[in-house]
């Protein structure tokens, strides 16, 4: 674990810090929060760095600003080869394994599957619970993000050709044209897959270009876990079924009908 920074990002949580201060004690890690923390201090290993920023007027739509800004100000402190971003809500177990796997296929980002969606759900919609690869990787996904939403530039691929930022919606007996708001999950791959896939954007399936550029991790392998959905009001300890909770286990379910899964 000499090459990788964990980046705890968002709002901590107490048992959060407490649980990676004791399993990861020696593990360059970055916490990237806000200026109102409220946190217990005084066990910080050397080797953890803290970051403190305001919070952005707009939290943009499920806090992806925040998340964004979180993140991005955590890489931008990131001295090592390889990142694993977590929330600072959610605690996992075992980082030597996501580390292997990226390490074995470095050219893709590694992903929780906690509502990693089937395309026929959602299109291009990762994991933002974590989020691990090369340093590089994570840096264009999220200065991209930021680049692309700030200027409403994320690409819709509709049925014929390619839209910027815009889409027509039918209304009536008028086309208006009406601005894309993707969620933060939807905003990361796009952004991410129109920096990296330029060339097949729009040209080549975007399941194929997700299969291409994306992993699943083996949720399961991570235990003792406690992954959060605060949309839904609800947490997993230690087991998830990403079947039955919307979302896949093995990024190749992507092309799968919804009855296969």
């Amino acid at each position: 674990m000499k090459n990788v920074t964990i980046i705890l990002q968002g709002i901590i949580l107490q048992n959060v810090l407490d649980f990676y201060i004791k399993h990861y004690p020696t593990a360059n890690v970055i916490i990237s929060t806000w200026f109102d923390l409220t946190l217990n201090l005084q066990n910080i290993p050397p080797t953890y760095n803290i970051i403190l920023s305001k919070l952005p007027e707009d939290r943009g739509p499920q806090n992806m600003h925040c998340q964004i800004l979180s993140t991005l100000n955590g890489l931008r402190f990131t001295e090592t080869d390889y990142v694993i971003k977590v929330r600072g809500d959610e605690y996992y177990s075992n980082l030597e394994y996501i580390m292997n796997e990226i390490i074995n296929n470095p050219k893709k980002i590694h992903c929780s599957p906690v509502f990693f969606r089937h395309w026929s759900t959602h299109k291009f919609c990762i994991s933002d619970h974590i989020i691990a690869g090369t340093t590089d990787n994570l840096k264009l996904m999220f200065e991209k993000t930021k680049f692309y939403c700030k200027n409403n530039i994320i690409c819709d691929i509709p049925e014929h050709g390619i839209e910027l930022g815009i889409r027509y919606q039918e209304k009536g007996k008028f086309k208006q044209l009406e601005k894309i708001q993707w969620g933060p999950e939807e905003s990361l791959t796009r952004s991410y897959l129109m920096a990296k896939e330029l060339e097949r954007w729009g040209k080549v399936d975007g399941r194929q270009l997700m299969v291409d550029n994306f992993e699943i991790l083996n949720i399961n392998k991570l235990s003792p876990f406690r992954a959060i959905s605060n949309g839904n009001g609800i947490h997993w300890e230690n087991s998830f079924i990403p079947e039955k909770n919307g979302s896949i286990s093995n990024i190749n379910q992507l092309f799968l009908s919804k009855e296969e899964l």
